[in-house]
């Protein structure tokens, strides 16, 4: 009889989703004996829970950072996050989902979300399902939130040892913790392109270097147009590709933009599943500091040039790569122009960050993830 994982992330930021994606792929191509199911539980969230989806929403769409970051840091206590059990069941637990899970009976459930978590920790209280659980952390930093029932988890799957240590500290048994790294589709890592077939898809000659700027999202933000004008007019001598995400009025705009004022060195885009690909040839990739793509980053030994995001977490993982020294973190566009300008007059700078990069082992996370769950 095969054996069922249930793979569950919950909407708040695409690396939840793109994370559980890849885990949820690589065990189904590499076990005849286990059966996977993905659920988003976000699908199933009553008005509370959509009220908290759009709540995020509002501070990723208008760059509210220090209201999330209060919000982060004093979410960071035991006393904080009393309740937090209590919303979750508050929010995602009805007869729908409920049936859903334990109809399934999960042998082993994974987790990108405390929120999820915490669902598959009150059905195990409830004997409705008895699944062991494993978390993974997808960030480069933890919190309280992530902790809260680390008595009940059976396991952690975190970005490195910096991150297993806090959660030692935190009180987590240490055999717990797996410091595997962040779960990439290493599949599609190694089946990409050549050079040459990119720098034609893109129209790009390959004689000079390429910056990759990850601008848009699927909630109508513009916050990073005035950053994109900004990298238009230094009139930089590198190719500079632009992705707008599902972001159609973001993508209007700059299309406008850089057609009056005749800039040929950007092509802007928009929703893009070459996002891979477009690494490989980049040389610089702009953008904010997001667990999944600063671990696609890592993967591809791409420097990073991180600009404001939403606060919280990401303010850690852009700790951690300023520290490691893989890439450079800016506040505001004075600061953006300057380090831009500072770059292309010194392209030494690049080329030290990525040679720190390559001394990075692979990432094989998915892999040691499925060695564990078939022990498990």
């Amino acid at each position: 009889m095969r054996k069922k994982v249930l793979v569950l992330f919950a909407r708040y930021g695409s690396g939840h989703k793109s994370i559980a994606e890849y885990v949820a792929k690589y065990l189904e191509e590499h076990n005849s004996n286990i059966e996977v199911k993905l659920l988003d539980i976000t699908d199933y969230g009553n008005k509370l829970g959509r009220l908290s989806i759009k709540i995020m929403d509002f501070v990723t769409k208008h760059r509210s950072e220090l209201l999330f970051d209060v919000g982060y840091e004093l979410l960071d206590h035991k006393l904080t996050t009393l309740g937090s059990n209590y919303f979750t069941k508050k929010s995602y637990d009805n007869k729908k989902l409920r049936k859903i899970i334990t109809d399934y009976q999960p042998d082993i459930t994974i987790s990108t979300h405390f929120f999820c978590s915490g669902m598959i920790t009150y059905y195990n209280k409830m004997h409705l399902i008895n699944s062991k659980l494993l978390t993974i952390i997808t960030d480069y930093r933890t919190h309280e939130c992530w902790t809260r029932n680390r008595k009940t988890e059976d396991g952690y799957i975190v970005g490195n040892e910096i991150v297993k240590e806090e959660l030692i500290k935190r009180g987590v048994e240490p055999k717990k913790v797996y410091a595997f790294g962040l779960p990439l589709n290493i599949s599609k890592i190694n089946d990409l392109d050549s050079d040459n077939v990119i720098y034609n898809r893109y129209k790009i000659k390959g004689n000079r270097k390429v910056y990759l700027f990850f601008g848009g999202s699927s909630i109508g933000s513009m916050y990073y147009y005035d950053y994109f004008k900004t990298i238009a007019k230094l009139n930089l001598n590198v190719d500079i590709i632009f992705i707008c995400g599902r972001n159609k009025k973001l993508k209007n705009k700059c299309t406008q933009f850089i057609k009056k004022k005749n800039i040929d060195n950007i092509n802007v885009i928009g929703y893009s599943k070459d996002v891979l690909n477009l690494m490989k040839i980049s040389d610089l990739v702009i953008s904010k500091p997001g667990g999944a793509t600063v671990t696609e980053c890592l993967e591809m030994k791409v420097p990073l040039l991180l600009v404001p995001g939403v606060g919280g977490q990401e303010k850690y993982n852009a700790r951690f790569i300023t520290r490691k020294k893989y890439g450079i973190k800016v506040r505001g566009l004075w600061k953006f122009k300057r380090v831009l300008k500072k770059i292309e007059n010194n392209p030494n700078i690049i080329n030290k960050m990525r040679e720190r990069l390559n001394r990075l082992n692979n990432n094989k996370s998915v892999e040691k993830i499925n060695n564990l769950i078939n022990k498990m």
